[in-house]
């Protein structure tokens, strides 16, 4: 989330200019997100007007893992009136992308193999988009501020331009040529066909003409009007699924939120078609049971069990994970006490159990990992953690021309055939196949944690993008802030591990593991792999005795947390 300034200072510098604030914090993956959302609160709006702005100007400076093609979805806290009239309420927003009227569960098969880049590059990679529309209707239902006014961040971002940096170089240069194969993201995303130079002006007008449209007009021009015409004829032209019908025919859905609690603590966060929060949950209801210390402390049975809790959780996830509407997820079941205990019993602290033992394994290759997350907390206490994506760097590489809109390649998240890894190196099962109109199971999981004496008083807001690395991160910064007390910006900013059941390995960060631990751990059976790349956390955080927020964007990054004295 973004500021019109060139950010190229060490990494780490955002997430240390972190610092409490008086009456809200933002924190976001750009400068000028994270600015934009101020704007928005410094002017008299709520979270809602700030996480909006926030959005749609990651929509413009942060085409690697966002925009107006993405979709998402947020966990809202809005606070009790001060009448008495309206009680507290705790949200769930899904404005996922959908699967085309017109998709098939073999689309992705040629001669009865998969061809992967199929699910990823161009235009059957995609999604009918839900962004926009998720945007301006959490906007109109809770917003305060004029939509123009909302708005107004992103389009001048848009027509102004932001400039090249690190991550984004880094990005469209593993992403070159898939950029290239269409002339319009060419044109607007690269220089000559390359990877542009630091500090290069990307500029975007016709992506700020749609905006001031949407600003004018709310979504109708997206979904049935000139832009939506605009977006079919550039996919149908192209050989793809998304039409017209498609886009006319989309809707946003509330659904009741998934409510569980660590350690007192109550957390809200997504349900299904989220697979995060149901991980995230029944990881922490394992490690309860278990009765073992969180990740946090860094004990070698906690990291041990949490290790174990995760390939439980994720091959939970490989065999029951879809869309609600197609399919019948059993949350309670696999959250009741009953059974967490009777799985936490199986785990045995001297030896790790092998992923093969759960489900047939898959051949799996290196994932790309990319998504945004914003997190806001007013002075009111209302709170919104919103996660949002177009899948893949840059998503599909098309841009629907005369728009400027950047369309996703969301297809990929289906199981384009079950029981084989997705770009994510996520093993899937029949529950996730491709249908028409079925959403695909996502990891995003946008989070709030609530006072432990407080329980209706927002704590933390967080989120993070890194495809199936983000339940993991989501859980290691609650835990790193209710097992170890640390501040927010410590919590984001420390070393992290995942393990996702297939492929068999615990996934490591640079700085997430002292050799001895790791050393002890291969002991008991677990097979480490060192990576850099990692999801960026994005929280705020508030003071339970003083009420200040402090806002924290992981050092990974490039974000810049901001906020309101």
């Amino acid at each position: 989330m973004k500021t019109i300034f060139l950010a190229l200072v060490a990494a780490s510098s955002s997430a240390l200019a972190a610092r409490p604030y008086q009456t809200a914090g933002v924190a976001a993956q750009h400068p000028l997100g994270s600015a934009a959302a101020k704007e928005m609160l410094d002017a008299g709006g709520n979270a809602v007007d700030a996480i909006v702005a926030g959005a749609f100007t990651m929509a413009v400076v942060g085409p690697y893992h966002s925009g107006l093609g993405g979709g998402g979805f947020a966990i809202i806290h809005l606070v009790a009136s001060k009448d008495g009239k309206t009680p507290a309420q705790d949200l769930a927003f899904d404005f996922r992308e959908v699967a085309p009227l017109k998709a098939t569960r073999e689309m992705y098969l040629v001669d009865g193999k998969l061809v992967p880049e199929k699910a990823t590059d161009g235009v059957l990679s995609i999604a009918v988009p839900g962004a926009v529309k998720g945007y301006l209707e959490l906007h109109a239902k809770y917003g305060k501020l004029p939509r123009a006014k909302v708005l107004a961040p992103a389009i001048k971002a848009a027509k102004e331009g932001f400039l090249v940096t690190p991550k984004y170089r880094d990005l469209a240069v593993n992403r070159e040529a898939c950029l290239k194969a269409d002339p319009e993201a060419s044109r607007i995303f690269l220089r000559d066909g390359s990877a542009p130079a630091l500090g290069t002006k990307i500029t975007q007008p016709e992506l700020a003409a749609t905006l001031s449209a949407l600003a004018k007009s709310g979504d109708a021009p997206f979904y049935t009007g000139k832009i939506g015409k605009q977006i079919a004829a550039t996919v149908t032209a192209g050989g793809g699924l998304l039409s017209e019908e498609d886009l006319a025919k989309y809707k946003t859905t509330w659904r009741a939120p998934l409510i569980g609690a660590y350690r007192g603590h109550r957390i809200v966060t997504m349900p299904p078609p989220s697979a995060g929060g149901l991980a995230m949950l029944e990881t922490f209801g394992l490690i309860e049971a278990k009765g073992v210390k969180g990740p946090a402390s860094r004990e070698i049975d906690a990291l041990h069990v949490f290790i174990e809790a995760l390939r439980i959780s994720y091959a939970d996830r490989s065999r029951v994970m879809g869309d609600p509407a197609f399919v019948e997820v059993p949350v309670a079941s696999l959250l009741n006490q009953q059974s967490l205990a009777a799985a936490a019993s199986r785990i045995d602290l001297t030896k790790a159990t092998r992923s093969t033992t759960f489900l047939a394994p898959g051949a799996a290759d290196v994932g790309k990992k990319n998504t945004t997350h914003l997190s806001v907390i007013d002075k009111d206490g209302n709170a919104v953690a919103l996660t949002t994506t177009i899948n893949y760097y840059f998503g599909s590489c098309v841009v629907a021309k005369g728009t400027g809109v950047l369309l996703n390649d969301e297809m990929d998240d289906f199981a384009a055939q079950p029981g084989v890894p997705n770009t994510f190196q996520l093993v899937m099962g029949e529950a996730n196949a491709i249908a028409p109109g079925k959403i695909p199971v996502s990891s995003m999981t946008p989070t709030l944690v609530f006072m432990k004496d407080r329980p209706s008083d927002v704590m933390l807001a967080v989120g993070s993008p890194g495809g199936s690395t983000i339940p993991t991160t989501v859980m290691q910064v609650v835990s790193n802030v209710i097992d170890l007390e640390l501040d927010v910006v410590r919590a984001v900013g420390r070393g992290r591990l995942h393990h996702q059941w297939l492929p068999d390995e615990v996934w490591v960060d640079p700085d997430g593991m002292d050799p001895a631990t790791q050393k002890a751990l291969e002991a008991r059976g677990h097979t480490f792999k060192r990576l850099k790349g990692w999801g960026d956390a994005e929280a705020v955080m508030v003071d339970p005795v003083t009420g200040l927020r402090t806002a924290a964007s992981d050092p990974r990054n490039e974000g810049q947390p901001n906020g309101s004295d």
